[in-house]
């Protein structure tokens, strides 16, 4: 999920040549054929272009910094009282990364739970230059191999629908899943991309058939409103009504015809980032965790 209006002002020059590069790039590759036009613009589409630097908070100074090997890539992770029986495992988006959940971690410490961030593939200070979707979710089952089960996952936007991937193909129905603002519907980040790129019709037809053929499925399979269904964990949903990046239009169906296992909270002026920064967001979700 590659979403450019989540730059900060002083990178938006940057991010715009390069964003207009790939596009001329993407425009030719489709000019020679649809084929290599897919597979240019599905590259983009699993590359965070932004990887900004972000300075270390002071929370993160009393973590164990770990390697985790996942085949053949090294991901960076942090560790915080790993002696607890409840362990918490946090998960960034799309362009993001650890640093940017310290706001959790005192609170969390104080009750006792263990916690674990990661950096992504391709994110922070691990090692990548794209990400897809499984990638991420083999990534939380090697760490629930060397850890095990999780007590809760806290993600945010694409590690969102990461999450509810990997548990709905590993059942833990133990495990509580807290989703803040998660990329709901695969086929609505797809619409922005193709949208933003300005492509056409049979371009996007031939990106969406590149995607089903190398996934194997439907675009519509990587779907939370599908795996909630699913799946018997208790799920904690917050999302705001004006998050630009995954629209409150993909969670209607949820709302309107809600499920005995997920509480959905709604917000309003937060967006797509601010809302997991925000204290009234924490604090949400420490009542969930000690319900």
């Amino acid at each position: 999920m590659n979403y450019l209006c989540a730059a900060k002002p002083l990178m938006t020059v940057q991010l715009l040549l390069t964003y207009a590069f790939w596009k001329a790039r993407i425009n030719l590759a489709f000019f020679i054929s649809h084929q290599l036009g897919a597979k240019q613009a599905f590259q983009l589409f699993t590359t965070p272009l932004r990887k900004e630097a972000y300075p270390k908070p002071k929370e993160f100074d009393a973590a164990r910094r770990f390697i985790l090997e996942v085949g053949e890539t090294k991901l960076v992770g942090y560790e915080w009282n790993p002696s607890s029986a409840k362990k918490i495992l946090i998960l960034h988006g799309f362009e993001s990364r650890s640093f940017k959940f310290y706001m959790y971690v005192q609170p969390l410490l104080q009750l006792g739970y263990g916690i674990v961030a990661m950096d992504a593939k391709a994110h922070g200070e691990s090692e990548g230059s794209t990400i897809l979707i499984n990638e991420y979710a083999e990534m939380i089952h090697v760490l629930e191999k060397k850890m095990g089960t999780f007590y809760a996952c806290i993600a945010h936007s694409f590690g969102g629908i990461a999450l509810c991937w990997y548990r709905e193909l590993n059942i833990q129905p133990e495990c509580r899943l807290i989703l803040i603002a998660p990329g709901t519907e695969t086929t609505t980040a797809l619409d922005i991309f193709c949208s933003r790129l300005s492509l056409t019709q049979q371009e996007k037809t031939a990106l969406i058939r590149y995607l089903e053929q190398r996934g194997g499925k439907p675009l519509n399979y990587y779907s939370i409103t599908r795996i909630a269904k699913k799946i018997s964990n208790n799920i904690f949903w917050i999302h705001d009504q004006d998050d630009s990046i995954t629209p409150i239009a993909d969670v209607e169906p949820l709302i309107s015809a809600p499920l005995n296992n997920v509480e959905i909270r709604i917000t309003k002026g937060l967006g797509h980032n601010r809302i997991y920064r925000e204290k009234s967001t924490v604090e949400a979700v420490i009542s969930f965790l000690e319900k």
